[in-house]
């Protein structure tokens, strides 16, 4: 019986905190950056779940041929597999974060899990990168409590975003990725595309409209910052 109402305890914290923690961050946490200034016209292009070696140096052909600034949220374990790309990241001027080590739900974790997630991937990353990461964009947006507070423990800004084109489905064309960030774009705004994950053929979908994102956007007289500057 002991063992039988710890339970029930657990699945009522699991079913009340988490979601609660993860509405109060998603809209009204001043601390989780959502946007940027909203008194010039600059925006931030970031990229989740990467590195991808067949699809980020892609991107970073075409950020390069566009004197474009990114940040990259990584997955600790893809960035292990990747080392030399992650440098690549740096050396063309892009900013990183830490997108947890094995890009799991908030909700899919407790306690020991959640913190590791964050603090596997940090150390990770800044073993990589040979400096600090100061960004941490949790999968899908979904924070639980646990994570919340290593992020604030190991002094990480939470990342959410403005635009989301949904880019994750195959079945999302280049022509309605762009569509659907050219309808959010304001100054200030934080957009996510992925450079990784999502559905097989998704990732390829967001290069082909990544120029079109780019020509759109700069048409309307914005000018892309990395999260440092917005």
């Amino acid at each position: 019986m002991i063992w039988f109402g710890l339970l029930l305890t657990l699945i009522a914290f699991w079913a009340v905190i988490y979601p609660i923690t993860d509405y109060w961050t998603r809209w009204f946490n001043p601390r989780v950056l959502k946007k940027g200034s909203t008194r010039e016209p600059k925006i931030c292009l970031t990229f989740d779940d990467g590195p991808n070696p067949e699809i980020t140096p892609q991107v970073l052909d075409i950020l390069a041929q566009n004197r474009i600034p990114a940040t990259f949220f990584l997955v600790g374990r893809r960035a292990l597999n990747n080392p030399e790309l992650v440098r690549e990241i740096l050396q063309h001027g892009h900013r990183i974060g830490v997108h947890t080590q094995h890009h799991t739900h908030a909700y899919r974790m407790f306690y020991k899990k959640s913190i590791a997630a964050i603090g596997q991937a940090k150390l990770v990353l800044e073993q990589i990168c040979g400096g600090r990461v100061c960004w941490f964009r949790p999968p899908w947006g979904a924070l639980n409590l646990f994570q919340y507070l290593a992020a604030k423990r190991l002094e990480l800004t939470v990342v959410l975003w403005t635009a989301n084109a949904v880019d994750w489905e195959r079945r999302t064309t280049p022509a309605q990725i762009v569509a659907r960030l050219v309808k959010k774009l304001k100054p200030g705004c934080i957009i996510v595309i992925h450079d990784a994950g999502g559905e097989p053929g998704a990732p390829q979908n967001m290069v082909e409209a990544l120029p079109e994102i780019i020509k759109q956007c700069q048409t309307r007289g914005y000018h892309f910052v990395t999260l440092a500057d917005i």
